[in-house]
C-alpha cells in the first residue's frame, strides 16, 4: 500500500532527482578546483621562465648537453604537460555536459542498475554488461572484470569458485560453447530477447553445435528486435545493409 501512495512515489522520485543532482555539482566543482589550480600553476610556471634565460641562449652560451639546458628543457616540457592537462580537463568537462544535457533531452529507455555495484548501465548491450546464461541475469562490465582480476590474483572462496555472482550456479567449463549455446537456447523457449538474439547469431555463422542457417538465424534475431533488444536491433540493422 506504501507503494502505491502518489504522495510517497513522488517523494522517493525527488530524492532520486536531488541525489542526482548533488552528483553533478561534486563533479561539476571537483573539476573546476582542478582546472583553478591548473591555471595557477601554468601562471606561475610562465612567470617563473620569464624571468630566466631563453633556450636559444643557453644553447648558445653552454650547448646543447650542458645541465643548464637540460633544466630549461625541463621546464618547458613541465609547462606544455600542465597546458595539456588542461586542455583535456575543459574538454572532459564539455563532453560530460553535452552528455548531461542528452540524458535529460533524451532519457536512456533501455537502461538498467547493475545487481552488484547498483550503478546505473545507462544503454544495456554487450558492450556494457556482462550475460550470466544460468540464470540469465547480468552484471555491468565493471564488476564483471573486477571479479574475473580477483578470481586471478586472490581467488575466491570454494562456495563462490566458478560460479555465478547472481544464483550460485556453476559455470560451464571454459570453452564449452556448446553447453552455453544449450544454455541460451532454453532461455530462448522461454521468449528472452538477449537468448534469441544470440542463438540467431549462432545459426548465421554455424557455431556452437547450431546448424548454419541465415534464415533461421535472422527470424531469431527479429524475435529479439521486436522486443527492442538493442543487440539483436543493430544486428538486423547491419544485416539489411548487407
Amino acid at each position: 500500500l506504501l507503494l502505491m501512495d502518489p504522495h510517497i512515489s513522488s517523494t522517493t522520485m525527488a530524492d532520486e532527482k536531488e541525489q542526482q543532482l548533488r552528483e553533478k555539482i561534486a563533479f561539476t566543482t571537483v573539476a573546476d578546483e582542478k582546472e583553478q589550480q591548473l591555471r595557477e600553476k601554468i601562471a606561475s610556471q610562465k612567470t617563473h621562465m620569464a624571468n630566466l634565460p631563453t633556450l636559444q641562449s643557453i644553447v648558445d652560451e653552454t650547448g646543447f648537453t650542458s645541465p643548464g639546458t637540460k633544466a630549461r628543457a625541463q621546464l618547458i616540457k613541465e609547462l606544455s604537460d600542465n597546458e595539456e592537462q588542461l586542455e583535456l580537463l575543459i574538454e572532459s568537462k564539455r563532453v560530460a555536459a553535452v552528455v548531461r544535457l542528452q540524458d535529460e533531452l533524451h532519457p536512456p529507455e533501455d537502461s538498467e542498475d547493475c545487481p552488484v555495484c547498483l550503478e546505473t548501465i545507462k544503454h544495456v548491450n554487450c558492450m556494457t554488461m556482462t550475460r550470466f546464461y544460468c540464470c540469465g541475469g547480468f552484471t555491468c562490465t565493471k564488476c564483471s572484470e573486477e571479479r574475473k582480476a580477483k578470481g586471478k590474483e586472490e581467488g575466491f572462496d570454494e562456495m563462490y569458485r566458478d560460479k555465478c555472482p547472481l544464483c550460485r550456479e556453476e559455470f560451464p567449463n571454459e570453452g564449452d560453447y556448446k553447453e552455453l549455446g544449450t544454455r541460451a537456447l532454453e532461455h530462448s523457449n522461454k521468449g528472452r530477447a538477449w537468448a534469441q538474439m544470440h542463438i540467431g547469431l549462432h545459426h548465421l555463422g554455424g557455431m556452437n553445435g547450431f546448424a548454419l542457417d541465415e534464415e533461421k538465424g535472422l527470424q531469431f534475431i527479429k524475435q529479439a528486435a521486436d522486443q527492442r533488444d538493442p543487440d539483436a536491433l543493430f544486428m538486423l540493422a547491419l544485416e539489411y545493409n548487407i
